[in-house]
């Protein structure tokens, strides 16, 4: 198995996402809810339509749901907030820049009848999908190998450092923090209370590692200049960065026993991720299911 970048998965909102009807509760059966010329359709009319033409999609979300939650009580698997907002973020960025912007994006969500908030929901939903199938996601030694030789380039580590930062408007905000830190104020706090970075800042501006050519060239000249618990400021087309070095890496080459456990969790990461949908049939297939009403089926 060659290791890919896969596209977003997204398999609950492909599949499943479809707008629930919300009728009034005072309205009887019989009652009109249209007229066209002469021609009047009752209520009873338009919720036979609605389940004949979109019910089975409905349901389908339903079960679907439940399935997921399920498997996630009966695995024991809870989400971390922090790593939650990390992969949103991550997914939302990503998805913004398939469809060609946050234009496109919003468009994306209009014509699925979404909203922000439904569409997180979705996303929280295929999260928790993915952490039963990375759980339940087992793989032989002869596998881990032959991935590891398909594709040793990837295990190579080049050397890398490690950063964090707070993004501010300013020069004299920078300074402001320089000299905080100077005193002995601490850096994630400090990230937390002042960065306008949303992504990093509330992770206390950690960026983890990058290897050259990865950052904006003057964050990068400033970070691979400082060494380990080192911090200056630096302004680029963002704003100004307040960087502090927390490690660097030296170069390694791939070796697989030194790096076994990194590649058995790459491999199964990715099986999860690639069979993400078949992982979803396979609980469906696996659950006792009954649905009572003869037009609509799962």
């Amino acid at each position: 198995m060659k290791l890919h970048k896969l596209p977003i998965a997204l398999i609950l909102t492909l599949l499943l996402m479809t707008s629930i009807p919300v009728f009034a509760a005072d309205i009887t059966d019989d009652e009109i809810v249209a007229i066209i010329n002469d021609r009047k359709i009752t209520r009873s009319e338009y919720i036979e339509t609605m389940e004949q033409e979109v019910g089975v999609f409905v349901m389908r979300q339903m079960i679907f749901r439940e399935l997921v939650r399920q498997k996630q009580n009966e695995l024991g698997i809870t989400v971390n907030p922090q790593e939650f907002e990390l992969y949103l973020a991550q997914t939302i960025a990503e998805m913004v820049h398939q469809l060609g912007g946050e234009t496109y994006f919003l468009y994306y969500l209009d014509e699925r009848k979404m909203t922000e908030e439904t569409f997180i929901e979705m996303l929280e939903l295929e999260y928790i999908l993915y952490l039963c199938a990375v759980t339940e996601t087992t793989v032989t030694p002869e596998e881990v190998t032959q991935f590891f030789e398909d594709n040793r380039i990837h295990f190579n580590h080049p050397e890398m450092v490690r950063a964090s930062h707070i993004l501010v408007g300013t020069e004299a905000e920078a300074d402001d923090l320089v000299n905080k830190l100077k005193e002995g104020a601490d850096f994630a706090e400090l990230a937390r209370t002042y960065s306008i970075d949303t992504q990093t800042g509330p992770f206390g501006g950690d960026l983890g590692y990058f290897a050259k050519g990865e950052m904006v060239s003057e964050f990068e000249n400033l970070s691979w200049s400082l060494g380990v618990d080192q911090f200056n400021k630096v302004s680029t087309a963002y704003g100004w960065h307040v960087v502090l070095v927390t490690d660097k890496r030296a170069p390694q080459e791939a070796n697989l026993e030194e790096q076994w456990d990194e590649v058995e969790s790459t491999l199964i990461h990715a099986l999860a991720t690639e069979y993400l949908g078949a992982y979803l049939y396979q609980l469906e297939q696996e659950a006792n299911i009954e649905v009572f009403l003869d037009h609509i089926l799962p």
